[in-house]
């Protein structure tokens, strides 16, 4: 009788595991991206800095993380700009941080139905991020618009989602096998 992590599960495993990967490294891509004439202007002047309190540069400006955004935030609030809207910035770019993580963890563990959730957790918290930035006026704008890991968030979400479902179905046919040997062991 095969083992759980027979080469069938081995391609869904895989699948949720590179995705949960991408989908944190999204925090680090550019969710921000500099348009046109703002882009050379800081490319321009690169060492000059964007932000000075947090140590970003024009050259760092140029294309903006959700990271970043969260140091911005970390920064506008300890100066009591918008403290309210920027720790709620935090929180959900945090949150969305802690269900990728999550993801990964139940993805390592194989547990298709928490892949699903935290995943499925992960891509809400991003949209409301979306939603927010985009409702505030924050992006786009005139000097920025939206960059790769806005649009990349959501196919890495599908293909993590895809994998899970993919997981689970495969274990539950490994299940069914595994019981429908032991049934036979029995009666004979």
């Amino acid at each position: 009788m095969n083992k759980p992590n027979s080469e069938k599960i081995k391609i869904p495993f895989l699948m949720t595991f590179i995705g949960s990967v991408l989908l944190l490294i999204m925090i680090l891509l550019p969710y921000a991206s500099a348009k046109d004439d703002y882009k050379e202007y800081l490319k321009s002047d690169p060492k000059n800095y964007y932000v000075s309190e947090i140590k970003m540069t024009n050259a760092s400006a140029v294309n903006i993380s959700m990271l970043e955004y969260s140091r911005i935030y970390a920064e506008t609030a300890r100066q009591g700009i918008y403290k309210e809207v920027s720790i709620i910035c935090i929180v959900l770019i945090s949150l969305f941080a802690l269900f990728s993580l999550l993801a990964l963890l139940m993805s390592l563990l194989k547990k298709a139905t928490g892949i699903i959730i935290f995943d499925l957790l992960a891509l809400a918290v991003f949209w409301l991020i979306h939603f927010d930035y985009a409702d505030r006026g924050v992006l786009p704008t005139n000097s920025y618009g939206w960059g790769i890991a806005n649009y990349l968030t959501y196919i890495v979400g599908i293909v993590v989602a895809t994998g899970a479902v993919w997981l689970f179905v495969e274990k539950r046919k490994f299940k069914r096998l595994a019981k429908k040997q032991q049934e036979n062991t029995i009666q004979e």
